[in-house]
């Protein structure tokens, strides 16, 4: 495709892992796309080091899931330890498969999952990829976009044109600027020390990650994948930036650490201070300009959810972008995005802060109370569960499970996810359609519509529902109930997208 000519339907700005998703995710669904990356290739650091089950879905979505399962290391959980190293409380994760298909939480090294998704898009022709390529301009038309860049790997100018535009280009994006975006800043902030190591030789360790609640250093110290180490040091006032993140000094934190290695024992990859903030954009879009992950959120790393929630982001915009490109929605569908994700998101950002605000707490009695409550009351310590936010595709979202994501069975041909693709999906009881032909007949002839007839084993996902069928969106989410055909039907017919 020649860009000097061509309108693509989306022009992703970044190529980070949630750009590359949403070009997976939107090029799996017939749509031209164009990626334009100021880096001539993968970054070679990592920056994220953890993913759940629910971002495996969608990496099984687009067909890569073996392949970063492969190279992914599954964590038994996290224990959260007082200042002498005494255990204040523990998540406990068995490493086996769950509810979702997926193991719940997996360690993973960024180059090496960027480098899975880029190689999965390389077997498109939908994909166009301009690596070295710096945008500085945008320019919204009636119909489509103009994306200005310099090449400079070549010191040439280019002009890409689409009909969307999705900036997934972190922290200080051009895009989120140019939609007029200011940031709304939950309160938290402050430098830690981020420290990697590749282990010279499998050292054993036990695959579980550490917070060392010590208020004199608080500490993280985790196990990513293929021997490789994460150690999270915060920065204290009376610390020198310059002298902290000398190599003596690094490991001089390690060997003293709650998980301590010997120097002869890996290599320093990286030891860089960063600035963990609580941010969400007040503004996600503006007609044809759209913003994703650290574009329009950045949280602290405390549940290790800031990749995971860009993914989301990616699968919630893809299938609307997909229908709307398709002729099946209108532009309006786009309004949906921010109201079901926001919310969602500062659920996750309002949570990281609270057990960042556990992890640093040094008032003595605080201290006190927080070791008698967490070792008292573990359960009210869980992540977050938010459903999406109410105001988007569904006006009841947060009741009845609607809103959050379906569980994966494995079905006759394998896991369910492989038979829906990125369709909608009916599941329902063996007798659902049995009493309603008329409704069976009319809806299995939509193509953008799957019905799955759960076998007596599987039928009791639908018990928390409280009805024989559930509709379900292609990000997973459950859309609604539906206790008979009639329900059924006014369901589909009141989404506002065909599924012709």
């Amino acid at each position: 495709m020649d860009e000097k000519s061509a309108t693509y339907d989306v022009v992703i700005v970044g190529f980070g892992p949630v750009g590359a998703t949403l070009a997976n995710l939107l090029t799996q669904q017939g749509l031209t796309v164009a990626i334009l990356e100021r880096e001539a290739g993968v970054y070679h650091l990592a920056r994220a080091g953890h993913f759940d089950a629910e971002v495996m879905r969608v990496f099984q979505s687009i067909g890569v899931a073996a392949e970063v399962e492969a190279q992914s290391g599954i964590t038994f959980g996290m224990r959260w330890l007082d200042a002498d190293g005494a255990l204040l409380m523990e998540w406990r994760r068995g490493g086996e498969k769950g509810p979702f298909g997926w193991v719940s939480d997996y360690m993973f090294h960024q180059p090496d999952l960027e480098r899975t998704l880029r190689a999965k898009l390389n077997t498109s022709t939908q994909v166009k990829m301009f690596l070295s390529h710096d945008v500085y301009d945008i320019r919204e038309q009636s119909d489509h976009v103009v994306i200005r860049a310099e090449d400079t790997a070549n010191s040439r100018l280019v002009e890409i044109c689409g009909r969307y535009v999705v900036g997934c280009d972190g922290a200080r994006s051009l895009v989120r600027r140019c939609i007029g975006s200011e940031h709304e800043d939950l309160g938290f902030k402050q430098r830690w020390l981020v420290v990697d190591v590749l282990e010279s030789r499998d050292l054993g360790l036990e695959r579980i990650s550490i917070q060392h609640c010590n208020p004199e250093r608080p500490m993280y110290a985790s196990s990513l994948a293929n021997r490789r180490l994460r150690w999270e040091i915060m920065v204290m006032p009376e610390d020198d930036v310059t002298q902290i993140v000398r190599e003596n000094s690094v490991w001089n934190f390690i060997e003293n650490s709650v998980r301590p290695i010997r120097r002869e024992d890996g290599e320093i990859t990286r030891a860089a201070i960063y600035t963990f903030e609580s941010l969400i954009a007040k503004k996600w879009r503006k007609s044809r300009l759209l913003i994703a992950g650290d574009s329009a959120h950045r949280t602290p790393p405390f549940l290790g959810q800031g990749m995971c929630a860009g993914i989301r982001d990616a699968a919630n915009l893809a299938w609307k972008l997909a229908a709307i490109c398709q002729g099946r929605a209108s532009q309006e569908l786009l309004e949906t995005y921010q109201p079901e994700r926001m919310p969602h998101v500062r659920a996750f950002v309002q949570g990281a802060i609270e057990f960042g605000k556990i992890i640093e707490m040094a008032d003595p009695e605080a201290l006190l109370a927080r070791t008698r409550d967490m070792r008292a009351n573990p359960k009210a310590y869980a992540p977050p569960n938010p459903a999406l936010g109410p105001g988007g595709v569904g006006k009841e979202y947060g009741t009845k499970g609607l809103g959050r994501q379906v569980v994966q069975p494995h079905l006759a041909d394998g896991l369910m996810d492989d038979q829906i693709g990125h369709s909608f999906a009916i599941l329902s009881t063996s007798e659902f359609p049995k009493i309603h032909d008329e409704a069976h007949r009319r809806l299995t002839s939509l193509p953008h519509l799957k019905w799955i007839v759960l076998s007596q084993q599987n039928a009791s996902l639908l018990d928390g529902y409280g009805a024989p069928a559930i509709v379900v969106r292609p990000d997973r989410y459950v859309h609604a109930c539906a206790h008979d055909g009639s329900d059924l039907l006014a369901v589909i017919n009141a989404l506002p997208l065909s599924l012709h």
